[in-house]
């Protein structure tokens, strides 16, 4: 492998060496290149099927300025965006990105026409920040929303039969209330002051002033450009025709070229890995259910036509890493809710009996809490962003009981069975305290096994378990503050973490592999049109997971206005 490794780079090399040669012809005039953010900039690509579009990661942002470092004519990049839609720790790994751009000497200079709490906090690492005369800072701060459906359900005859484990496991309130418990207020205020702190603190650190200024500012949105120069949060006012004078050097403005252009003029940087073993990454994106993933789908509704991770496409991922001697690590990407907690533990399972083989690593990205918690208690280590959503260790389980809208609709449905319990999954029927006690015993039992897998992933007692757990969720400051997390970093730090573990230097270039499991069919399908099953997957996407008696999911998240 270490042979084959060097021979491919070192053809790799030659190639980027001709083409450097002729690029370095063109001259010697300062270029920036122009960057345009747009999407939700998950942390890396995935192996997904060819015909699923992939939104811009946070890893090709990566790439790109490591390209522009190496090129001595480049000044620096303008940050420009439109549709920016990443979440909290997919910002702070953005952030992370430019801070290492700029340590190695280039400059970052936004231009914002107008920029929301969310752009405006990721632009907020950059040397200077531009905005146009006419431009609006929606530096308004954050808001969670929860929709409660409870009284509306009741007003059609649909009840809401739930159980949860612990108080904090709120995740069925809003479909059986019709306002927020106290618990569920407690614990969502507690995630928005921790991660509104966190965004004051690196805006205030990064425009240097002080976070008092920053709060009274947010409280004083939107501003207008002025507003915002005058407070020390925009640099200068101007068009995007100025920019080229306001960036020149010695008299000379420099061109500015987007990134589709600017590439085809930039030197690329020389690859020598120097370990053979390389690190395998699996990703778990999405709700997390029994049986095969299905990629996202067009269909714009939560859960029903997102994208899922099944346990059994995972498994044979990891069995394939285990077993290849050319892969030295693991790293778990973890980027979900949570969803089936029997998906949730055969997915642990598999991580844990290969991490007694090769190291296992998590990286928590926006969402890992609840069943994505679960399966990241298997690895060796745990790193996750300060604004990650992780934990609420706890479960719920129940169903929706439809008799009374069926009733008012004139359907009468009869349920004859065998078995004390055989209807006891029926929607048309409520629980009897029978069913319930058992619901209670069977639930009982997976949040015993979700808090001992904690507890020995982590290193913890019971007792220390049980006090973080209850169904609370955590930011990553909050959660390594409990020992839940390792260490606060993005996904860089948790390949770092995992050469490591394999007794390589961090410096080190390491292959790293995106690695797709051996196909499978799903459960039924046969034949030629078996590829085209998944497109037929998402409609029953969330009849799927609502299947499931138990569940360890997080049906919420934060979000930046």
């Amino acid at each position: 492998m270490r042979f084959l490794v060097w021979l491919t780079d070192l053809c790799y090399d030659a190639l980027v060496f001709l083409r450097n040669l002729a690029v370095s012809a063109l001259g010697p005039r300062p270029m920036y290149v122009q960057l345009e953010l747009s999407g939700p900039y998950p942390e890396h690509r995935t192996r997904t099927p060819w015909w699923v579009r992939q939104p811009p990661t946070v890893d090709d942002v990566r790439r790109q300025l490591q390209i522009v470092a190496a090129n001595r004519r480049v000044a620096g990049v303008i940050l420009t965006a439109h549709d920016f839609q990443a979440g909290l720790a997919s910002v702070q790994s953005l952030r992370a990105v430019f801070a290492r751009y700029r340590a190695r000497g280039g400059r970052v200079v936004a231009y914002l026409p107008q920029a929301s709490t969310r752009l405006y906090y990721l632009a907020s690492c950059a040397d200077a920040i531009v905005m146009p005369e006419s431009g609006i800072l929606d530096l308004v701060g954050m808001a969670l929303e929860v929709t409660f459906y409870g009284d509306a359900l009741k007003r059609l005859g649909i009840v809401g039969e739930f159980e949860q484990i612990a108080e904090y496991k709120t995740a069925a309130e809003p479909f059986v209330r019709g306002t927020m418990s106290a618990p569920m207020r407690e614990a969502l205020n507690a995630i928005l002051d921790s991660v509104f702190d966190e965004v004051i603190a690196d805006v205030a650190a990064a425009r240097r002033l002080a976070p008092e200024t920053v709060r009274a500012l947010v409280n004083r949105a939107p501003l207008s450009a002025r507003q915002a120069r005058e407070a020390g949060l925009v640099d200068a006012l101007l068009f995007e025709d100025e920019l080229p004078r306001y960036l020149a050097s010695g008299g000379r403005a420099p061109m500015i070229l987007p990134w589709r252009l600017a590439r085809r003029r930039l030197r690329q940087p020389f690859r020598w890995r120097m370990a053979g073993r390389a690190i395998g990454v699996i990703s778990v994106r999405g709700v997390i259910q029994v049986g095969e993933s299905r990629p996202r789908s067009p269909v714009p509704i939560p859960l029903l036509g997102g994208e899922a991770t099944g346990h059994a496409t995972i498994a044979r991922a990891i069995r394939a890493v285990e077993r290849n001697p050319l892969f030295g690590a693991i790293v778990l990407s973890v980027d979900s809710p949570g969803g089936s907690a029997i998906a949730s533990d055969l997915i642990w399972r598999e991580l844990d009996r290969a991490g007694r083989r090769k190291p296992v690593v998590a990286f928590l990205s926006n969402v890992a809490a609840s069943g994505g918690y679960y399966v990241a208690t298997a690895a060796r280590r745990i790193v996750s962003q300060p604004a990650t959503l992780t934990g609420s260790i706890g479960v719920i389980a129940g169903k929706f009981n439809v008799h009374g809208l069926t009733e008012r609709l004139g359907v009468h449905r009869e349920i004859l069975g065998r078995g004390d319990a055989a209807a006891m999954a029926s929607p048309f029927a409520p629980f009897s305290d029978e069913e319930r006690r058992r619901i209670r015993a069977q639930m009982a039992e997976m949040y015993d096994r979700f808090v001992d897998r904690v507890a020995s992933g982590r290193g913890l007692s019971r007792e220390e378990v049980l006090a973080v757990a209850r169904g609370r969720v955590w930011t990553g400051r909050q959660a390594q503050q409990r020992r839940l997390v390792d260490a606060l970093g993005d996904f860089q730090a948790a390949l770092d973490a995992a050469k490591e573990l394999m007794g390589v230097s961090p410096s080190w270039l390491v292959p790293v592999v995106q690695i797709k499991p051996p196909p499978g069919v799903p459960v039924g399908v046969r034949g030629p049109f078996a590829p085209l099953a998944g497109a037929w997957e998402a409609p029953a996407g969330l009849g799927t997971l609502l299947e499931e008696r138990v569940l360890a999911l997080l049906p919420w998240e934060v979000g930046l206005r």
